[in-house]
């Protein structure tokens, strides 16, 4: 596939996943209504996470390919916590989801979660190195049990007892073969003698021609029934199908282009992260000379202006503390609140109405929340993160 096909699967995963955030997190309603509306979320999520999960391992565009991440994991996490409400609410590890797959008309295998492909190929060196300690280990170990010579072992036999052994071997075979061989010639003569004193009559041509069509057609049915029943078993999954010539071998065609993009990834990535390296150079050595000019006025300033204040030069901040941020991103400062200075009298009845105020908007509060059935649940981490990434 090109890359415009999953430019496209991206941009219809992420309207999906926007269509998803305006219902999550739902109210908070009774316990099958909260089943059946959960039990979608999940569905789609699922959805949404193999589209995600294939437009990640096949984008060659590194830049895209994060950002993918990002709403990928996301995506996985928000996934999981539905799950885990699923299991509480239901009380059973297994959650039938029939109905709902009926109600959605989707086949049961949308809910089977593969593993995500990136796994295995961003621990590929890690899993190699892995291997390689593996194949040291068990080579060590049959080196060790090859320097034990075994209890009785056998005698090795001479290079004159086997030639002997395979010169009987083979004086047999030819034997059989050519008893073989005179038993079908001598069949063969009998046969024809018997024709010979039986007299053969001519066979009509006609007669002959029905015979051949005959044997023709019953051998043509034959292998007809036979490719017949062979489709069969391959329809219902009893026999494996034969293998196509790589050519022609949709699956094996997928795999080769799978591998070229990952190829073609692994190019960029090594680009991407060279560029990075030599603008983060460029920028130090075109404007690291003026920004670092900025940082010493303001540092100076930030000195006067202590002294003016304070009479004295400030301690300059520890590294632990965390250096010249301080000067250069200051902490809020909290201003305090101006009070009105009024009357003992009237200050005294303002506090007054304003308790008899808070009383009664706690007392119809209460009321409210009593009265109030749906409740909105706390939104969850992933999908804060995920309205993030389709911002």
């Amino acid at each position: 596939m090109a890359n415009v096909t999953y430019d496209l699967l991206w941009r219809e995963t992420m309207r999906d996943l926007l269509d998803m955030l305006e219902l999550d997190p739902p109210q908070d309603q009774d316990e099958e209504e909260a089943f059946q509306h959960f039990s979608y979320l999940y569905i789609k999520y699922v959805q949404i996470f193999k589209n995600l999960e294939d437009c990640y391992d096949q984008h060659v565009h590194p830049q895209k390919r994060i950002d993918i991440k990002d709403v990928l994991e996301a995506v996985i996490g928000r996934m999981l916590e539905i799950k885990g409400y699923l299991v509480t609410l239901k009380g059973l590890k297994f959650i039938n989801f029939d109905d709902i797959l009926v109600d959605l008309k989707l086949i049961p295998e949308t809910l089977e979660l593969p593993v995500p492909r990136y796994f295995v190929d961003e621990r590929q060196k890690d899993l190699m190195l892995r291997e390689k300690l593996v194949q040291t280990l068990i080579a060590a170990r049959d080196a060790d049990k090859d320097d034990v010579a075994p209890e009785g072992s056998e005698k090795v036999m001479s290079t004159e007892d086997a030639i002997k052994v395979i010169q009987i071997n083979e004086r047999g075979r030819q034997g059989k073969q050519r008893a073989r061989f005179m038993k079908e010639i001598r069949k063969q003569e009998e046969l024809e003698k018997k024709l010979r004193e039986m007299g053969q009559p001519e066979t009509d041509p006609d007669s002959a021609a029905v015979v051949i069509q005959k044997l023709f057609r019953g051998f043509k049915t034959m292998k007809q029934a036979r490719m017949m029943r062979e489709e069969e078993l391959v329809f219902i999954g009893m026999k494996q199908p034969e293998p196509k010539p790589r050519e022609l071998d949709p699956v094996a065609r997928q795999g080769d282009i799978r591998s070229r993009r990952k190829i073609i990834q692994a190019q960029n990535k090594d680009e991407y992260e060279e560029a990075l390296v030599n603008i983060r150079r460029k920028i130090y050595d075109d404007e690291g000379v003026d920004m670092r000019e900025q940082m010493m006025d303001k540092i100076r300033q930030w000195f006067v202006l202590f002294r003016e204040h304070n009479d004295s030069f400030p301690e300059y901040p520890e590294e632990e503390t965390g250096g010249s941020i301080f000067i250069f991103d200051p902490p809020p400062v909290v201003e305090p609140e101006e009070e009105e200075e009024e009357g003992g009298g009237d200050k005294k009845k303002d506090d007054k109405k304003k308790d008899d105020k808070k009383d009664d908007k706690k007392k119809k509060g209460e009321e409210e929340e009593e009265d109030e059935g749906p409740q909105q649940l706390p939104v969850s981490e992933f999908v804060l993160k995920m309205q993030a990434c389709t911002e």
